[in-house]
């Protein structure tokens, strides 16, 4: 089952970057839940609705913003990705990088939860892996 949710995060996670909405609808859960670190007003969205308020937000405030995945750790009910953040905001045209976690949790085989996490070690200890040495 583990292997299967690391392949639902990537779809979705792909998902995410192409703004697909209806391919995201299918693989989340209705009382899905979404805290953002990157948002600088309301971080939380809930359900289907949320996902679209979260997009909307996002396009207000970056002219690209992209999750570039690192790696997909398998943590059982949740998948730990080890990504980059890569954006240009809107109007002010500044650009960054900013590696993240994002952890993302399952039921069901939808995902029904994800946190980010802008220091990696809090991503590890919300899924419960150790931290790796260094």
């Amino acid at each position: 089952m583990s292997q299967e949710n690391v392949e639902i995060v990537r779809r979705w996670n792909t998902s995410y970057n192409q703004r697909d909405l209806d391919a995201l609808i299918k693989l989340t859960d209705p009382n899905f839940e979404f805290r953002s670190v990157f948002l600088p007003m309301e971080s939380h969205f809930r359900g289907h609705e949320g996902l679209g308020a979260y997009f909307e937000a996002v396009e207000d405030a970056y002219q690209r913003f992209e999750v570039v995945p690192e790696d997909y750790l398998d943590a059982g009910a949740a998948v730990l990705v080890l990504c980059r953040i890569e954006w240009r905001g809107k109007g002010s045209g500044a650009e960054g990088k900013v590696s993240l976690a994002v952890c993302a949790w399952l039921k069901a085989g939808r995902v029904f939860h994800i946190e980010s996490y802008a220091d990696r070690r809090d991503g590890f200890r919300a899924v419960g892996l150790p931290e790796p040495a260094g």
